[in-house]
């Protein structure tokens, strides 16, 4: 076993620090050089996962040493906090390394010779007394104080069982307190599940160590979350009762001795909280619900129809004329149904005219004065619905008030008579409960615009696939392809979506197909030379925020990644002038100009200003500053210029190029589409569609002919698990 260290140390310099990770590296005075190995400093290096340190204070700290071929030996965390002192003068020291000799003075000027460490955590320090401390400096060392205090206990309590400085300083901050941690973890050490990142096998290798039975209750009910859990995280919303046992076998039964009985597994299944059995089926509540929920409420709608009052023939002729335009007779029954029913689907492949249908319902709706509503689930997919409408649009989440505190959410209601949903593909089951639930008009009508082709939903659910497929609400399937004929990128797109032939497997070079689709099929050494080559040849006609590079991967020399550090040398290249900040593990480097994506849903945090407001998943703007006084990286996203401290910077990703499961709903005038062989194990035909389909203006392909028609023949699994089909065809 390696050996243990314990000794007390002060950081004097910090290396590195990551926010989002807890990652340090610090150089340390130790206060027993004699003991350990110093460096050609006359110190020692530590790194690990930590809270923040503060230079110059001292720390109780445990360490294992390590060799770092390069560098020499180094010190590895394994728990470190500082002693809060309890006597008046060491608090005057220590207070000193949190805030300015000037506002020390001024506490102590007005409480002196007490306890202020005790004041402070008792909440019994009135700061209108003390001169130059306001309620946000206040803050920071009352969190400060609690958050050392908290540690130290729970790194006492957990170390025992080899929990992580990571995980241990992950579950502080969750709970809040490591005295209710604590007590949770001696009730059911599987209550740590519940911490975004702890999965069942991380909680239980803790929980084994701490002694529990391995047939316990606890642990075959956590196992039984764990599965149904995770199938739900995979899109379906039910596991067959027999394929949940064996997956719950299978993960606690560590050896042959470990065998537990299918009875004893079936038996526990109705004992969870957060479980449902229909029949011979599993789900999670909040998904059988949800399901249930929209099933009801859809088909009482239609039970309840009620015509719009226009001559829909009439309608149609004068839209024609007006636009020198004949409609299909697939685009006129969408007006017949849009008068008869109050729940209606517009499905269509790509350039089957849905957007054009759309802009014809808005024209209607005006005309009959019924308010509307425009939504999308995400912020770029929200952005493209405005360019085609020219109307204000919103993301779901922002429209129904997710984020807000309960008596805010409770208010925010969609009281309009008629809301457009697009990319309805792109929905889970739980978005949509919450949507029909906000929908408080008693004449609403409701609108599902998507394209069956595409991905479905990352979350639960199969919302699109479900409704079409029950047969339940009226579809408008829209199949002609408009400007086909042409031979340019929508050929390419529609023959991708029914498989036909574009290039032949021996084929190798560059192919043009009408005036605005280049497919190139080159060795795989030559393909990121092909989109460095294309995204400058683009360059000359397009702002770099109109060219995308679709990529499956974030990761490797084709993801994300590593492309967009290579986009960003070509269009926002280093400068003394510039500033940046250099972030994460993987070293991305955030500066001044750069495009960005939002990835994280954020409700209520202040801009610049100031003013609340609220962040979606795909809201795209520009770095206009870094603060590195208050650590803040500025976004600005048209709406509002927003800070995002340091810490946060992992919810931002540079977006020149982007993963076509992140594209997908968005568009732009130019993409660049990579489908090399080392992705065939992602590619697929409605991948490649999704990610072809985003543009307005030019494609191009980058691949090799073998593996776009490998891609082709390869259709996703668009089906999921889902009661919705079902508990809209039935009447239950």
């Amino acid at each position: 076993m390696e050996n243990l260290i314990e000794m007390k140390i002060v950081p004097k310099h910090e290396l590195f620090y990551n926010e989002s990770s807890n990652y340090g590296i610090y150089a340390c005075d130790p206060n027993q050089p004699e003991l350990i190995k110093l460096n050609a400093y006359k110190n020692i290096t530590i790194k690990g996962n930590t809270v923040r340190l503060n230079l110059e204070q001292e720390y109780n700290a445990k360490l294992i040493e390590k060799e770092d071929k390069r560098y020499g030996a180094y010190y590895e965390i394994v728990s470190i906090y500082e002693d809060i002192p309890s006597d008046i003068t060491e608090q005057r020291s220590y207070l000193m390394t949190l805030l300015t000799k000037n506002q020390v003075d001024a506490i102590y000027s007005a409480y002196p010779n007490q306890n202020i460490v005790e004041l402070i955590k008792n909440n019994q320090l009135d700061i209108s007394k003390i001169k130059g401390v306001g309620e946000k400096t206040y803050r920071k060392i009352k969190d400060k104080i609690i958050e050392n205090i908290e540690f130290q206990k729970a790194y006492g309590f957990l170390e025992q069982y080899n929990v992580t400085s990571q995980l241990i300083i992950k579950l502080v901050k969750h709970f809040k307190s490591a005295t209710l941690l604590i007590q949770k973890m001696q009730d059911n050490p599987y209550c740590i599940t519940e911490v975004s990142g702890v999965g069942f096998k991380k909680a239980d290798t803790i929980a084994l160590n701490m002694g529990l039975d391995k047939q316990s209750k606890f642990r075959i009910l956590a196992a039984i979350e764990f599965v149904v859990e995770d199938e739900s995280n995979q899109g379906h919303t039910y596991i067959e009762k027999d394929n949940l046992v064996q997956k719950v076998r299978k993960i606690i039964q560590t050896d042959e001795y470990d065998y537990v009985e299918h009875s004893l597994i079936e038996s526990q299944i109705k004992d969870t909280s957060k479980i449902i059995v229909v029949g011979d089926r599993v789900a999670l509540k909040r998904n059988y619900n949800a399901e249930k929920y929209i099933a009801k409420h859809l088909k009482r709608l239609l039970q309840n129809n009620v015509e719009l009052d226009f001559n829909v023939d009439e309608f149609i002729k004068e839209q024609e004329e007006r636009f020198k335009i004949t409609l299909t007779d697939e685009q006129k029954q969408f007006y017949y149904n849009i008068k008869k029913y109050r729940v209606n689907i517009l499905a269509g492949y790509s350039g089957t005219g849905k957007s054009y249908n759309v802009q014809l319902l808005i024209t209607l709706l005006d005309r009959l004065k019924i308010s509307y509503r425009l939504l999308s689930p995400t912020g770029k997919a929200a952005k493209v619905l405005a360019n085609y409408t020219n109307k204000e649009t919103e993301t779901i989440h922002r429209a129904i008030g997710l984020g807000l505190n309960q008596d805010e959410f409770i208010d925010k209601v969609i009281r309009e008579e008629f809301v457009i949903v697009d990319e309805t593909s792109m929905v889970d089951v739980q978005l949509c409960e919450k949507l029909l639930r906000k929908c408080v008009n008693e004449n609403i009508r409701i609108l599902f615009i998507g394209d069956p082709a595409q991905l479905v939903a990352v979350s639960s659910g199969n919302l699109l696939h479900d409704m079409i497929n029950s047969k339940i609400i009226p579809l408008t399937q829209l199949t002609i392809v408009f400007r086909q004929k042409e031979g340019g990128a929508l050929d390419i797109i529609t023959r991708i979506r029914q498989n036909e032939k574009f290039v032949n497997n021996d084929f190798w070079g560059i192919k043009e197909f009408g005036d605005n689709c280049i497919v190139a099929c080159v060795p795989q050494e030559k393909i990121a030379g092909g989109y460095n080559y294309y995204f400058n040849e683009y360059l000359k006609q397009f702002s770099s925020d109109d060219i995308t590079v679709a990529t499956p991967t974030k990761k490797g020399k084709l993801g994300t990644v590593e492309i967009n550090n290579h986009i960003q040398h070509i269009v926002n290249p280093k400068s003394g002038n510039k500033k940046e900040k250099e972030t994460g593990f993987d070293k991305i480097v955030f500066r001044v100009g750069d495009l960005v994506l939002n990835t994280k849903n954020s409700y209520r945090i202040d801009d610049i200003y100031e003013k609340p407001v609220d962040i979606v998943n795909g809201d795209i703007g520009k770095i206009i500053d870094i603060d590195f006084e208050n650590k803040e990286i500025i976004v600005d996203f048209e709406f509002a210029k927003v800070p995002f401290g340091f810490n946060k910077a992992s919810q931002l990703l540079h977006c020149w190029s982007m993963t076509t499961h992140k594209l997908q709903g968005s568009s732009n005038k130019v993409i660049i589409v990579i489908a090399d062989k080392s992705h065939k194990f992602q590619l697929n035909a409605n991948l490649l569609y999704t990610a072809c389909s985003r543009t307005t203006d030019k494609l191009v392909i980058l691949s090799q002919a073998e593996t776009i028609n490998y891609a082709m023949r390869k259709k996703a699994n668009l089906q999921r698990n889902t009661f919705l089909e079902e508990l809209l065809i039935n009447d239950r």
